[in-house]
């Protein structure tokens, strides 16, 4: 493949209430979305993995059943990020970085198929003792040890070998890390959510660029009418709603910048269009 393409790699379902002030008090389904993205000298790179039919196996036990249980998890081989690579060519070595977002359990279910690749997380993203830790704190986290590779840490490229340099996004995003060297796709600090949480801006797509957000916003109603989540999705409530101001605050000086946010069926679908997908 030659073009970013954003996947789909399963969905949870949860009410909508749940993730946006003022939704219904309906069941709809929340897609975990995967971007791939060729680079003529870095390989191919990913931004977060989706989930994979292990995510059942690594919360099938007492107490990490509660969080399958919260977000009721679809996933079959077939919907996996490694499968549909394959489908188009892409075999897991030639996966060489992955962005993660943030380490919950729909971001980082695939992370093991991909052996090989060198792995970008924030800042105090990974728990120091979190292989210690208490299940039952990791379960309140969203966190779910066993889906970690077990040589994480030996893989992990930290954001201080990454080159900063201004985003041109301005405000609390006027500076990035530049995940390739060449100002092509820019590593963005978006805390709150969790600590550590990271965005990726693709500034070369479409008219304005692609900024994929993760889950510093569920929906893109957070940022362009202020419905956020419940509070328990929001971590450190302030950073949160200060990330969400920024978003909003580019949402309207930049209107052909599209925001990206990881569970949002409407903005997937507008990036796959800018992606020609």
């Amino acid at each position: 493949m030659d073009d970013v393409e954003l996947i789909v790699a399963g969905h949870c379902v949860q009410l909508e209430r749940f993730v946006r002030r003022g939704g219904a008090w309906r069941t709809i389904e929340f897609p975990s979305s995967v971007a791939v993205i060729p680079h003529p000298d870095g390989g191919v790179a990913l931004f977060d993995t989706g989930y994979a039919p292990r995510f059942h196996a690594a919360t099938a036990a007492w107490p990490y059943r509660l969080y399958a249980a919260l977000l009721p998890v679809t996933c079959t081989d077939a919907d996996s990020a490694v499968s549909q690579l394959r489908e188009r060519g892409v075999e897991p070595g030639q996966v060489r970085l992955i962005v993660l977002s943030h380490l919950h359990g729909d971001h980082v279910a695939g992370l093991r198929d991909f052996a090989e690749a060198r792995i970008v997380i924030g800042d105090e993203a990974l728990p120091d003792g979190w292989r210690d830790r208490a299940a039952w704190t990791n379960t309140r986290h969203g966190f779910v040890p066993a889906l970690l590779p077990d040589d994480i840490e030996e893989r992990l490229l930290p954001l201080r070998e990454l080159t900063v340099r201004p985003s041109g996004l301005g405000g609390r995003l006027r500076n990035g890390y530049d995940l390739f060297g060449d100002g092509a796709a820019f590593v963005l600090p978006l805390p709150g959510h969790t600590e550590g949480h990271l965005g990726l801006w693709l500034s070369n797509e479409g008219k304005d660029g692609v900024l994929l957000v993760g889950d510093a916003a569920w929906t893109e109603r957070a940022y362009t009418h202020g419905e956020l989540p419940l509070p328990a999705l929001r971590g450190d409530r302030r950073r949160y709603q200060e990330v969400v101001g920024e978003l909003a605050r580019l949402h309207r000086e930049r209107p052909d910048l599209a925001i990206v946010p990881s569970h949002c069926w409407p903005s997937i679908r507008r990036a796959r269009q800018v992606f020609g997908g």
